[in-house]
């Protein structure tokens, strides 16, 4: 399976770092130089495996459930921090 950077469609696939919780990565995923953005691992589609269990918390084939992480950023005056604030709200952040 080859993973694709969803902004300009760059190979990926060999940017593969695991979670390591002591740096706060809770999970795998990959990463575009070029473009900075990252792609968690649950972002990635891919084919079934035979005893897959379809689990989805969607009302319709396709919907969107939650902010991929690739949207939201940390770094205020950045694309996606109003949305990384939003969340923090949500949660009960300030």
């Amino acid at each position: 399976m080859t993973v694709h950077c969803p902004k300009c469609s760059a190979d990926i696939d060999d940017t593969y770092e695991g979670a390591d919780p002591s740096v706060g990565m809770m999970t795998g995923g990959y990463y575009c130089q070029d473009c900075d953005v990252s792609v968690a691992d649950w972002e990635v589609s891919r084919e079934p495996l035979p005893d897959d269990v379809p689990i989805s918390f969607a009302k319709a084939p396709g919907e969107r459930i939650g902010t991929p992480a690739s949207e939201i950023s940390t770094k205020p005056g950045t694309p996606g921090y109003e949305e990384f604030k939003r969340i923090a709200r949500s949660w009960g952040y300030d």
